[in-house]
């Protein structure tokens, strides 16, 4: 009995820590695998993203944060209002996002919190023609898109959420794409 009562909680520690970790690991890849599909969506639909401008080392960098909304963030219509800065979600954003919430609509994630990052790169050898009002960059097909997708898990138990915030660990997942020309189109 004495002995069993030394082993106990340490067995009990070490079935709660796995628990844990393999709940944890479960959610990073869900959001993992959320930045793939989303990435794909950018680098497929590059010409409808939304932008705003900053300088980089390579070439221009395209970045903008897109929260998905607390409710309904796997219905399209839920992103209607959605902005970012004060300007609206294109198309493309919203499909993005979208696709970031179906992958991790099943998961311990807290969807409320998600934060998706879609930056842009391309050669700047090129002219840049910028079209602000239809959400259109040129030439982005010189360059890479790269999602990153970002929230907080949920733990099972205090073994790690010791260490959390109020119960919940930061994930981040980062997807990089080659952005695909698209066809030229004919008349």
């Amino acid at each position: 009995m004495v002995e069993f009562a030394f082993v106990l909680p340490i067995f009990l520690l070490l079935v709660m820590g796995i628990l844990d970790f393999g709940f944890l690991f479960y959610n990073y890849i869900s959001m993992e695998n959320a930045a793939r599909n989303a990435a794909r969506v950018a680098c497929v639909d590059y010409e409808d993203v939304a932008y705003d401008s900053q300088e980089g080392g390579q070439g221009k960098i395209i970045k903008r944060d897109l929260p998905l909304p607390s409710e309904n963030a796997t219905d399209k219509a839920a992103y209607s209002s959605a902005t970012e800065g004060g300007v609206p979600y294109s198309d493309g954003e919203k499909e993005i996002c979208v696709q970031v919430a179906r992958s991790i609509q099943r998961t311990g994630i807290d969807k409320e919190g998600v934060i998706v990052t879609v930056e842009y790169t391309y050669d700047t050898s090129e002219p840049i023609v910028n079209e602000p009002t239809t959400w259109k960059i040129a030439n982005r097909y010189n360059g890479d898109v790269k999602v990153t997708v970002q929230g907080d898990a949920h733990v099972l138990t205090p073994v790690l959420g010791v260490s959390a915030d109020h119960m919940k660990k930061k994930l981040v997942s980062t997807s990089t794409f080659k952005v695909e020309k698209q066809p030229e189109e004919t008349s």
